[in-house]
């Protein structure tokens, strides 16, 4: 509906020029029904909120005439006195009425709102504007052909007094209007068809024209109604003629005004009244004696909109200067409307018509500002505004600064990769802890970087046990009972003895039988007295008397002895009580050999997560180095809320942990699911603008997350030295993964009997520039240098330092080939799945086919082997069960309109998916358009 609000009266109206408010002044010449001849000021609140349509006055005062035109200026605007400025009315008697709308506001009828009259002209005022760019200049005509400018901080006099002369001879002045650059150029027009150019200053004429169709002899001169200056050109402006016989609104370049340089063709009769929309010069508002009120665009001529037919004239227009497409229209017939623009039709159909978009659109509907927030915690901003509207602003975003300042610290912490900084933090977090949980995990970290030979005798002292040339002031159980403890006895007393049994004894002696002689002793309870006899009687003798006293002995540390003389501590870990899980610990730590740590350290935790002792099982996950299973033990406390800490700081305490322990293992062979949860530890370095942190973190971690820029995972190899790089080279942004880190094996390596899967892991590193052939494979890093947080890394090009090309070999290892459509594993994909993979292989060979398949020239080659790499790679997401069912079940639908040659469709979804699934599909989303639309062209 185009018509939005409605006031019954026959006035002319000005709008606020900052605040929702519309004056009305009587129009002279109006006569109502009641034949009142009152002249009357009144303030509407344009309240768009409410539903009534019928604008309802909030102040009212007398006038001592009536109106012929009214403004509204921002003169005063903000001050106490004049908060919202002056209205100044054009009035019937000559006077220029000044009042204030702030009095008007707060009194629904209040006489002293009148503030002065400007007295100086000698018939009807019919001309009033305010200047834009001096608010302080107001300019009045009058029917006696003269222009005033007012000075409204002195306005006893006109400041300026102006009045054509000769050619320049103006009559009723009609129309005035300031030039919106030059603030001392004012035009002025007349009912006897002369407009002139002013320079207020100087009070002279700069030019003048008339009307060109002002020399009909036999009508006489055609009058103009009505002249605007064009906002955005200052030597053209717009005139027209309330004259039935002058339709046209003609723009005029004042310094060729015979030739106008457009008209606008519409009206039927003459135009009364014409203003340029303040919110975007592209559209002029017109109304005319035909009952019309049309809005043109001022570069085509064309008609944009039209009001709803009145059936009467109007003769007053304005634009809102706020509110965009607001505008007041007064009648004839005694009506103010106020309309939006937007909801009239180009035809000036009735209200209920529907709206049609204009030819352009407006500027209102464009954004005067933007922003759009990016990967890696950056937000892109614009001001249309502003001087420079053509520039962009990018902007770092920290959202949680407190979480920011720690991850900065803790990459300094570990930033050289030295072992005694590690072992630093390590204490420092220990210290800063209240949990006594944490405070034991970090002392045991602070263990593992301990130099290979000390690390399990530090353990064995952290676990309580110690000798006494370890540790003088640990007071331990063995130390009591120590050999310096013990005084030597003169003799052993005799036992009370059984002849007949010494007797026996003795005859076995004899003869040597000493296998009969230890059962006899045996049979006897005289456990000491079988073990001597034993020694003496060959190694087999000795074993099994040895096993069967281990095996009737009822004493608890016998049974240690038992599994370190038959050299099985896997036993002992099975059968010891879970809470001698420390003595437990303690014994694999001074007798496990070789590999042996690793089994027996899993063995323990398994046994200890089992009956319930969790944080006893970490901790042993972590001396065998176990990082999966420590961190998903870890892990299950993310969800928990822990002292206030917010999700990302309990993922900030997990990871540093667990990139501590990397460090200190050299272990960096992760599951699946432990590679997701880097993966979003990553997202939250990212979001907090630390991309390159990010990609720092996870070169110690030695893989590449699934969010980080194909580009960074495939670094070229050179087949030869380059030369060293030029200046020009080094002053470019480089990004080289592997000037992130180097290895370096004697580093953060606790040796191969303790800590470490160093020695058995089947785990080869990727090779790259600035790798040293095996001690890839060796654990331990060293973080080198740290980047740029300002950089994006993945945007910018790859490149490799001449310093460290120099450093490598002639032939480096390969790297693994990326899988392709025949070399991709589909043996897992499941059943369901399978015709996708069958119809994109069917796809595959078409469009190979249609580029030439072998035969194909090296650009088509190339095209073929980008297509089977990115489907390489999609058959393997399938294979794994790495794609979610929603794009999985799109893919499928896909595939089914391929089979029926519907190619329409399955681009239809590809874009469908482009807009849903980009994040997880976009590696291979693209080749599958450019083979779709391949295959529609293969007839």
């Amino acid at each position: 509906m185009a018509c939005i609000k409605r006031v019954d009266r026959s006035a002319f109206v000005a709008m606020a020029p900052n605040a929702p408010f519309m004056a009305a002044g009587t129009m002279a010449g109006a006569v109502d029904l009641s034949f009142s001849s009152s002249a009357d000021l009144e303030i509407f609140e344009l309240d768009f909120h409410s539903n009534d349509r019928e604008l309802k006055p909030i102040g009212q005062c007398p006038s001592s005439e009536r109106f012929n035109r009214l403004a509204w200026g921002s003169y005063g605007s903000g001050s106490e006195e004049f908060p919202y400025g002056l209205i100044a009315g054009g009035l019937v008697d000559g006077n220029v009425g000044l009042w204030n709308p702030l009095s008007l506001i707060r009194s629904e009828h209040n006489e002293s709102a009148h503030v002065r009259h400007l007295s100086k002209h000698k018939g009807p005022v019919r001309a009033l504007e305010f200047n834009v760019i001096s608010i302080n200049q107001l300019a009045s005509g009058a029917d006696d052909g003269t222009v005033c400018i007012w000075d409204l901080a002195n306005p006893s006099e006109p400041s300026q007094f102006l009045k054509g002369t000769g050619s320049f001879t103006q009559g009723e002045i009609s129309s005035v209007s300031w030039n919106r650059e030059f603030q001392h150029v004012l035009a002025s027009t007349s009912y006897n068809g002369t407009s002139v150019i002013w320079d207020v200053n100087n009070e002279k004429v700069i030019t003048g024209f008339k009307n060109s169709e002002s020399n009909n002899t036999v009508k006489g001169p055609i009058r103009c109604s009505v002249l605007q200056w064009d906002p955005d050109n200052c030597n053209q402006i717009m005139v027209a003629s309330d004259e039935d016989s002058s339709l046209t609104v003609k723009l005029l370049d004042i310094r060729y005004p015979q030739s106008p340089v457009r008209t606008f063709v519409g009206h039927q009769r003459g135009v009364t009244a014409m203003e340029c929309c303040p919110s975007d010069s592209l559209y002029l508002l017109t109304c005319a004696r035909d009952n019309r009120t049309i809005c043109w665009n001022t570069k085509t001529s064309e008609i944009v909109a039209e009001l709803p037919s009145v059936n009467n004239w109007n003769f007053d227009v304005h634009w809102h200067p706020k509110i965009p497409g607001v505008i007041s229209a007064s009648s004839i017939d005694g009506k103010i409307g106020i309309y939006n623009i937007e909801g009239c039709s180009s035809s000036g159909s009735d209200e209920n018509s529907q709206v049609s978009a204009p030819l352009t659109a407006p500027k209102w509907w464009k954004r005067p500002v933007g922003a759009s927030f990016g990967f890696g915690g950056k937000l892109v901003s614009f001001n249309s505004n502003l001087p420079g509207a053509s520039e962009v602003f990018l902007h770092n975003m920290a959202t949680e600064q407190s979480l920011v300042n720690r991850i900065t610290k803790f990459e300094a912490e570990i930033d050289n990769g030295e072992k005694t900084s590690l072992k630093s933090f390590c204490v420092k977090k220990s210290e800063e802890t209240e949990s006594e949980e944490e405070k034991e995990t970090w002392g045991l970290l602070r263990i593992m970087l301990e130099e290979d030979g000390t690390a399990k005798t530090k353990l064995r002292i952290h676990l309580g046990f110690s000798l006494p040339s370890e540790d003088q002031n640990v007071n331990e159980p063995h130390a009591i009972y120590s050999s310096e403890n013990v005084k030597e006895t003169q003799h052993i007393p005799e036992e009370s003895s059984d002849p007949l049994f010494d007797d026996a004894i003795q005859r076995s002696l004899i003869v040597g039988d000493y296998k009969e002689a230890v059962a006899q002793c045996l049979s006897a309870n005289k456990m000491a007295d079988a073990l001597v006899i034993a020694s003496v009687g060959g190694t087999t003798l000795w074993e099994s008397t040895r096993d069967k006293y281990l095996r009737m002995s009822n004493v608890p540390y016998m049974k240690v002895i038992s599994a370190m003389v038959n050299n099985d501590l896997m036993s002992l870990v099975h059968t010891r009580p879970p809470k001698l899980w420390k003595e437990t610990l303690a014994l694999i730590c001074t007798f496990a050999q070789g590999d042996e740590w690793i089994s027996l350290c899993d063995a323990l935790a398994s046994n200890l997560m089992s009956a319930g002792f969790t944080l006893a099982a970490t901790l042993c996950y972590i001396c065998a180095g176990n990082i999966d299973k420590t961190v998903d033990i870890w892990s299950r406390s993310l969800e928990k809320e822990s002292a206030g800490k917010s999700y990302s700081e309990r993922v900030q305490d997990l990871m540093e942990k667990t990139l501590v322990l990397a460090l200190a293992t050299g272990n960096k062979r992760f599951s699946a699911c432990l590679s997701k949860l880097f993966e979003s530890y990553a997202e939250i370095l990212a979001s907090q603008g630390l991309l390159a942190t990010a990609m720092k973190f996870f070169k110690v971690l030695d893989f590449s997350p699934e969010f980080l820029p194909h580009q960074t995972q495939t670094v070229p190899q050179p087949s030869s030295t380059p030369a060293p790089a030029t200046n020009a080279q080094l002053s470019k942004t480089t990004l080289n993964p592997n000037s992130l880190g180097q290895f370096h094996p004697q580093r953060l390596i606790m040796g191969p009997r303790l800590f470490t899967r160093a020695e058995n892991s089947t785990y080869n590193a990727p090779q790259g520039p600035g790798s040293h052939g095996s001690n890839l494979s060796q654990p331990g890093l060293y973080i080198k240098s740290k980047i740029p947080q300002t950089v994006a890394p993945p945007l910018v090009e790859l490149m490799v330092p001449a310093e460290e090309v120099a450093l490598q070999p002639a032939s480096p290892a390969p790297v693994a080939s990326p899988p392709t459509v025949q070399t991709a594993d589909t043996s897992n994909v499941p059943a369901h799945q399978k015709p996708i993979v069958a119809t994109l292989m069917r796809l595959f060979k078409e469009t190979s086919e249609g580029l030439g398949g072998s035969r194909a020239n090296p650009a088509k080659k190339r095209e073929i082997e980008d297509n089977s790499r990115k489907l390489g790679a999609l058959f393997s997401k399938l294979n794994n069960g790495d794609i979610s069912k929603n794009a999985s079940d799109k893919l499928a639908q896909l595939c089914q309109a391929l089979d029926k040659h519907d190619f329409g469709e399955g681009l239809h979804i590809q874009l469908l998916m482009t807009t849903t699934e980009w994040d997880e599909c976009n590696f291979w989303l693209s080749t599958l358009k450019r083979m779709i639309k391949g295959r529609q062209n293969v007839r």
